[in-house]
């Protein structure tokens, strides 16, 4: 049982990790129209205009680029670690919806209320909220998904840095999202997306 307990300290970090950027989204980007860049920007773009919502399209979207990871990165542990990330954050994103956190009057929407209209705040606390998320799946030595299985891809396979690649992809979504949010939105998305 002893030589389990990393492995098993590792996975709660994961949920743990992924219920702390499914709050972030939901709490400080969503509400903001903000684009928190990558599949979860994309996910919110998609939900903007279909109402699709958000953590399923988190998931649909995570498939191809998970079975390219699974293909080119490989491994047992990075498969496991990495479907639990984006299973348990796609869960927690939709799941958040129907908790007292988020109804009427709840917690969670009297401290959305008090940041509404306040961009700055939102894109600084949703971006040290999932900052701490990725921190925490990173020491576990997983991956989130996403970009993320994006940026290992091309740094293994090209040697392209890490954080070009994530600034790369999360720019172009952020972008896309200017069109569509507006570009002060798209500013402090980028703000968001390098406090992170």
């Amino acid at each position: 049982m002893k030589k389990y307990l990393p492995a098993i300290r590792d996975y709660a970090l994961i949920i743990l990790a992924a219920f702390i950027q499914a709050l972030s989204l939901r709490l400080f980007f969503v509400p903001a129209n903000l684009a928190s860049g990558g599949v979860s920007g994309i996910s919110q773009l998609i939900n903007h205009f279909t109402g699709w919502p958000i953590g399923l399209m988190i998931l649909v979207g995570n498939i191809p680029l998970f079975l390219l990871g699974w293909r080119f990165l490989g491994g047992r542990r990075f498969a496991l670690r990495t479907a639990t990330a984006i299973l348990t954050y796609s869960l927690f994103t939709d799941l958040m919806l129907q908790t007292p956190l988020f109804a009427p009057n709840g917690a969670g929407t009297a401290l959305i209320n008090d940041l509404q209209g306040d961009i700055f705040l939102n894109s600084l606390y949703g971006a040290i909220v999932s900052g701490v998320g990725f921190g925490l799946v990173y020491r576990a030595r997983g991956t989130s998904g996403g970009s993320d299985i994006l940026a290992r891809i091309l740094n293994n396979w090209r040697g392209i840095s890490m954080t070009q690649s994530y600034l790369v992809v999360d720019t172009a979504v952020i972008l896309g999202a200017g069109f569509i949010f507006g570009w002060k939105q798209a500013l402090y998305a980028m703000i968001a997306l390098y406090v992170s």
